[in-house]
């Protein structure tokens, strides 16, 4: 699968929640610009199908399941990259999000914990241990996965500890981008809008995608290949000037004035 023309040839590539979803979709994108994949979810058994189906296309993958909100276990998963890979040269952090909607007020200690756990902590120890790595190296792509409910109230498709954990990424990966620029290391965030995956299937109830799809001025719900594509880019030496941004992919459901 490796070949000189395609834009992550020889590079490799850790991503996270990767049983499902956009982190599949851009699995699937990865392997076919020719990175090795080191795969993980806390759902070791859901990375069977696509580590087998990429294996099969000739890409090299690894796959580990791992809780990422455990520093031991992201650590040991960043080194097992650097030993079977040699090293690692791009993180996406698409882990995350959330049982079920409710306001604000009904959101008990624990969910709220359990949730900036999930999507905000993961992000920071990822980016913790992988760092050193991409330093060492002098080049290194990190792309965290936000949330257009992170970015404005007034999407309304997610409850308040999902959308403030979201933010959070935003602003750690500015602060992030800051740090790691003179090393050759770029770091965004793409802040998706609602993505027709198995999990957002399972909390969209049809009133909701008719309102949302009825906000978005491309007149329909983003498909995981619609983010994995701009993942992709910003993994790639095309983005080399980007930095600190967080990418709005939403269809234009929020356009900031």
């Amino acid at each position: 699968m490796a070949n000189a023309a395609k834009r992550l040839s020889g590079k490799r590539a850790l991503v996270t929640g990767a049983a499902g979803g956009i982190a599949q979709a851009t699995a699937r994108h990865f392997a076919e610009e020719g990175a090795a994949l080191l795969l993980t979810d806390l759902d070791s058994v859901g990375l069977e199908p696509i580590v087998e189906e990429l294996q099969v296309k000739g890409a090299s993958v690894l796959a580990s399941g791992a809780d990422l909100t455990k520093r031991a276990e992201v650590d040991e998963l960043v080194q097992n990259g650097k030993k079977e890979f040699g090293g690692l040269d791009i993180l996406v952090t698409c882990a995350g999000g959330y049982n079920a909607y409710a306001n604000f007020e009904d959101i008990n200690e624990d969910d709220w914990d359990r949730t900036i756990e999930l999507n905000l902590k993961t992000v920071y120890l990822c980016c913790s241990a992988i760092i050193p790595v991409m330093k060492q190296a002098g080049w290194g792509r990190i792309i965290n996965l936000g949330s257009l409910a992170g970015r404005s109230t007034s999407a309304g498709s997610s409850p308040a500890h999902y959308a403030t954990a979201k933010a959070g990424v935003s602003m750690m990966t500015q602060y992030i981008a800051k740090d790691v620029a003179p090393f050759g290391i770029t770091a965004n965030t793409v802040a998706p809008g609602t993505t027709i995956t198995p999990r957002v299937r399972n909390v969209l109830t049809p009133e909701k995608e008719t309102q949302f799809v009825a906000r978005t001025p491309i007149g329909r719900l983003a498909e995981p290949d619609d983010i994995a594509g701009v993942i992709t880019f910003l993994a790639s030496e095309e983005s080399r000037y980007i930095t600190g941004a967080t990418i709005d992919v939403n269809g234009g459901r929020l356009m900031l004035t």
